[in-house]
């Protein structure tokens, strides 16, 4: 005896009976089902916490200095008991803008993160900062065992950062057997000098370990006046 379909038309006819009745039994309610309903949660997301992040940053950078070091303050705590590295990254790439001891000092702490993209960040931060006392700083991540990343970070890092420190200890990448390292050393190198040797790595391995170097400086504006006249 085949009463599959027979089950089946008692099952569809439940439902449609169902949707009748709360129909007319309900006039004002709508038919959607339970499961359509759209879940309202309480729930602080970490894109929520991202965002409040960044907006208190920009707005921090417009603000005085009180307003700065506050924000960077509360930065500072949040960041020791944050989990979701995402969260940890938004922190660092805020803090590095804000010229403050402190957000330094959080950098400085962050190139011992557990997540490779903070760490990413903290170096490139510190080298935005341009500050030479972050030289020593990176120069210990190109000597220690760090993976290739974190060195070339750092690397980029003292490219943008000019003093004759910077510049000897872009040496380090030089000397390194990985010629990706190398590279980067080349490129920061050229950022920094008013040299030009190409990418001849042993020239500019010497270069960095000359005793008198000469870094890029910003052309005067007398200089800029003579290269723009005709005579």
């Amino acid at each position: 005896m085949n009463w599959a379909p027979r089950k089946l038309r008692r099952f569809s006819a439940f439902w449609l009976c169902a949707i009748g009745l709360s129909t007319i039994l309900l006039p004002g309610c709508s038919t959607t089902m339970p499961w359509d309903r759209k879940e309202y949660t309480s729930i602080i997301t970490p894109a929520m916490r991202i965002s409040a992040i960044q907006e208190s940053a920009s707005r921090a950078s417009n603000g005085d200095s009180t307003e700065q070091q506050r924000l960077v303050e509360e930065l500072a705590m949040q960041i020791r008991t944050e989990s979701d590295p995402l969260v940890r990254a938004a922190i660092q790439e805020s803090l590095g803008d804000i010229q403050v001891p402190l957000a330094r000092d959080v950098l400085i702490a962050g190139l011992n993160d557990d997540d490779l993209d903070v760490k990413l960040i903290c170096c490139r931060k510190l080298g935005d900062r341009g500050e030479p006392e972050n030289v020593p700083i990176l120069r210990k991540l190109l000597e220690g065992g760090e993976v290739l990343d974190v060195k070339l970070a750092a690397t980029d890092a003292l490219g943008n950062i000019r003093s004759t420190e910077s510049v000897k200890t872009l040496s380090i990448a030089l000397k390194d057997r990985d010629p990706a390292l190398q590279y980067a050393g080349v490129e920061a190198l050229k950022q920094l000098s008013d040299q030009d040797f190409g990418n001849d790595v042993a020239a500019w391995q010497k270069f960095a370990d000359a005793g008198q170097i000469t870094v890029k400086s910003e052309i005067s504006v007398a200089e800029s006046v003579m290269q723009m006249s005709p005579f």
